[in-house]
């Protein structure tokens, strides 16, 4: 179960992340701007298929590491942005960390026509629950689709902003993150979310608060309207103590003071978890990181035994001093330490 899914293909979606995501979130409301904004059948359908084939395409050349091609079907504004000698390290990097990727497919299209003027503006698309925003161009016809691809333990979401380009289309902008955790929607996290800090969990809540934000964060051109339910119910949240603040936290369990570098959830094997990344001031080896991880993982379950209401499983990392490494050890509900 464990392996190199753990540290490797794994999520982990960490606490501080998400606060400084949610506190960047900007409400929206309809309309913002002027224009018409059609998704999925109700876009003519030859230019939905212009639409899906170019995403699909740069998905796909980017998933397959042809760093030359992706970047050949960016707009000119989105190179001067992004050299392609910085473009392509970080694809490469984030595709071989995060995959292997299943082939990918089309989750939803949107077509906007902008009659406005002026800088970049956003637009509201959709309704109801199904709303999302998404970033335009005014003046110009655009399209934004959602490309998804599944991993080993997830699926990701590739947002891609699509700008014309003669006859052709052009991608302005790109995101890619996870989309689920283990099979979880960002809806289901949050009903469980919902669910733990009505019950008074606070320490469970805020963690799967924490993995909404993590699966439901597509970029800064593209948000999804759940998002913002996120950020109403995270205002009203009360932090427990450990969780206050930014890290890295300090956290006195039992009778011991532990530097907590990063809190965050993990899914493996269809099996959501809490890991914990433990700095350490000095290094003796495997043997002694296994043995202060294990103080940590039992100081820790005594004095949150609740938190195997919505976690399977725990894993605290101690840190070399040196940031070179580090070594895991887990706990699994059930059936103790691996």
């Amino acid at each position: 179960m464990w392996g190199r899914a753990l540290f490797g293909i794994a999520l982990l979606i960490a606490i501080g992340g998400a606060i400084a995501y949610l506190e960047g979130l900007i409400k929206f409301d309809a309309g913002i701007h002027a224009g018409s904004c059609v998704a999925d059948g109700e876009i003519a359908l030859e230019k939905r298929s212009a639409l899906d084939e170019r995403a699909v395409a740069f998905t796909q050349a980017v998933l397959n590491q042809n760093v030359s091609q992706a970047y050949a079907m960016m707009t000119k504004e989105a190179q001067a942005s992004v050299p392609e000698g910085r473009f392509g390290p970080g694809v490469v990097a984030l595709v071989r960390s995060s995959g292997p990727f299943e082939a990918p497919r089309i989750t939803h299209t949107y077509f906007v026509r902008s009659t406005g003027s002026g800088p970049a503006a956003r637009m509201i698309c959709g309704a109801n629950n199904e709303w999302v925003s998404v970033e335009i161009k005014p003046g110009q016809d655009q399209g934004h689709v959602v490309v998804s691809a599944k991993t080993r333990n997830n699926d990701w979401a590739f947002t891609v902003w699509l700008l014309p380009d003669e006859s052709d289309w052009r991608v302005q902008y790109f995101h890619m993150a996870p989309s689920t955790v283990v099979g979880l929607t960002p809806e289901m996290l949050l009903q469980r979310a919902g669910k733990e800090r009505d019950s008074g969990h606070m320490f469970n809540a805020v963690m799967l608060y924490s993995g909404v934000h993590e699966i439901t964060d597509f970029g800064p051109a593209f948000q999804l309207g759940i998002a913002q339910t996120l950020r109403d119910d995270f205002e009203k949240l009360k932090f427990p103590p450990e969780l206050s603040g930014r890290p890295p936290f300090v956290w006195k369990l039992g009778s011991a003071t532990y530097t907590v570098a990063q809190a965050g959830v993990i899914g493996v094997a269809q099996k959501l978890g809490l890991i914990f990344m433990l700095p350490q001031k000095s290094w003796a080896g495997n043997s002694e990181a296994d043995k202060t991880n294990r103080a940590f993982l039992s100081a820790f379950m005594a004095a949150h035994p609740d938190y195997s209401r919505s976690f399977s499983f725990l894993v605290a990392r101690a840190l070399k001093p040196d940031n070179s490494g580090g070594f895991g050890t887990v706990y699994e509900n059930g059936k103790g330490f691996d």
